[in-house]
């Protein structure tokens, strides 16, 4: 019955989960409709480019709520950011707007070029149909924040609104794209091809160690993490060339990119505090308490992971440009990483004291990957409070898929199975590991056991296919003949000497 019941509620969940993530959308194509009691309201953003960026609305409203107003701000210090979240009136949040630059539009039938006109439609008599557009220049691109208002008002505000907001009209890798985010997809596509190509040498790299009894668990995680990363970059790729197409997407493509992307992060994590500790290159298993504590940290680092996604759902402002990690659980997964990162370290040089003969292994593995670790924490925080808002997104983007790929790369590089790779980390076989366990589950005393590997370098990267012609026929391989190989040194030596043949004479008088 618990059983059953577990099942159930977690049904539940899961659809509800779905049924959430489809009524979820992200758009530069929004429509809806405003009732407030507020006589200002924030209503979206957008970084258009300069001359390029169009911003375009069609609005429907009774005539009692007139005249509303579109404020137009920009990311300025005396513009938006002095005016949100702050207990200005809204006289005191339009004075800081310059209406020859057109930051504000009366909604109204004399404002020359507001496109306002009484509704013709007869289910909205008494409205005002408001149909224009503007462009934007400006010395670079910038966050333009859209609001409504109406100071006079004491009816608060109320209209429909389906307002498109574009760069570049007749491009379509930009057109519904805020600045922050242009080529995006286009990198998204080019990781993805490498991704591929990666993947597809992975898997001929992964055949070559099976042939040699080599494909051992650290590798299959390396791979997963690889198929991971091809996986999220894939619905990456449909999230936003949807977008660009219509405009709109549903979020929960994006959103099982992101978690793809984190779940192949978190592989690859594992993956390398198992071989710092040894796992398949010096020991066929970790200690219990060993185990215990990875999979304790792993469950953390999931944890967090999830806040850190629902967090950004549920909490973050949508009138401000926020870093997914600018958050309480951004700041735990910084914490976490460099928790990882120092465990790595002190698993890789306790591993190296005990088996210094991997040391050209673990030794590129330790500065190689000392850099993946530091990257994320060190990328977080520069992204927070160096990089610009306006191009954030987009470099932030490049940078971290660049990494991603360089990490999974170095791997693949220094498990590569030639006589030139002088790194190989493995020297016991898969099929040798079985046989080091006892039916009992203990390990044979000595040093060649399932805990402590014997101490070798790297393995043979190929087996020896020619016969031991020598040994099979005593013949060398090149068809002439050996010298015996074993050799009688034991017991007396017996000389045997020929029969001397009887004198000529006596066998002639033998004949008479």
């Amino acid at each position: 019955m618990v059983v059953l019941s577990f099942r159930k509620s977690r049904g539940k969940l899961i659809s509800l989960m779905i049924i959430i993530c489809h009524a979820i959308v992200e758009s530069k194509i929004i429509e809806g409709e405003l009732k407030t009691d507020e006589n200002w309201a924030y209503l979206t953003r957008f970084c258009f480019l300069s001359e390029l960026g169009m911003f375009e609305y069609d609005i429907e409203y009774p005539k009692e709520y007139r005249t509303q107003n579109i404020l137009l701000y920009y990311d300025e210090r005396n513009q938006w950011p002095a005016v949100y979240k702050t207990n200005k009136t809204c006289s005191e949040k339009e004075s800081v707007l310059f209406v020859p630059n057109g930051q504000v539009i009366y909604l109204n039938e004399t404002t020359f070029r507001s496109g306002c006109f009484d509704n013709t439609d007869d289910a909205l008599s008494g409205w005002l149909h408001c149909h224009s557009r503007r462009t934007f220049q400006s010395r670079r691109e910038r966050w333009w924040f859209i609001a409504i208002s109406n100071c006079d008002s004491k009816k608060g505000l109320y209209l429909r609104y389906r307002i498109t907001m574009t760069n570049h009209e007749h491009n379509l890798w930009h057109k519904h794209f805020s600045a922050d985010q242009l080529y995006i997809l286009q990198v998204d596509i080019c990781f993805l091809v490498l991704y591929v190509v990666l993947l597809l040498m992975s898997f001929v790299e992964t055949q070559a160690l099976r042939s040699r009894h080599l494909l051992h668990r650290t590798y299959l995680l390396y791979l997963a993490s690889v198929v991971l990363e091809c996986f999220g970059l894939g619905f990456l790729c449909g999230y936003y060339a949807i977008y660009a197409q219509e405009g709109t997407s549903g979020i929960e493509l994006k959103l099982i990119g992101k978690v793809s992307e984190a779940l192949s992060t978190l592989l690859l994590l594992t993956l390398l505090i198992f071989i710092a500790k040894g796992y398949t290159v010096t020991r066929g298993r970790l200690k219990r308490k060993t185990s215990f504590k990875i999979a304790a940290f792993l469950c953390l680092y999931i944890l967090v992971y999830i806040i850190l996604f629902l967090y950004e759902r549920k909490f973050f402002d949508p009138g401000e440009v926020l870093y997914i990690y600018e958050s309480p659980a951004g700041y735990g997964i910084i914490g976490l990483r460099l928790v990882g990162w120092a465990w790595f370290v002190y698993a890789v040089i306790f591993t190296m004291m005990h088996y210094p003969e991997k040391s050209s292994f673990y030794t590129k593995l330790f500065l190689l990957y000392s850099l993946w670790f530091l990257s994320a924490p060190v990328v977080i925080l520069i992204s927070t409070f160096i990089v610009p808002k306006w191009v954030r997104e987009k470099l932030l983007n490049s940078v971290e898929l660049f990494i991603s790929i360089g990490a999974h790369f170095v791997f693949f590089i220094l498990t590569r199975p030639s006589k030139a790779n002088k790194n190989f980390p493995y020297h016991v076989r898969t099929s040798q590991i079985g046989v080091m366990l006892q039916t009992n589950g203990s390990t044979p005393n000595g040093d060649n056991s399932i805990d402590k590997f014997a101490h070798h370098p790297y393995a043979l990267t190929a087996p020896n296919t020619t016969p031991n012609y020598a040994v099979i026929f005593g013949i060398q391989a090149n068809g002439n003949h050996a010298p015996p190989a074993e050799t009688v040194t034991q017991g007396p030596v017996v000389r045997l000497e020929r029969p001397t043949a009887p004198p000529m004479e006596e066998i002639v008088e033998r004949r008479y």
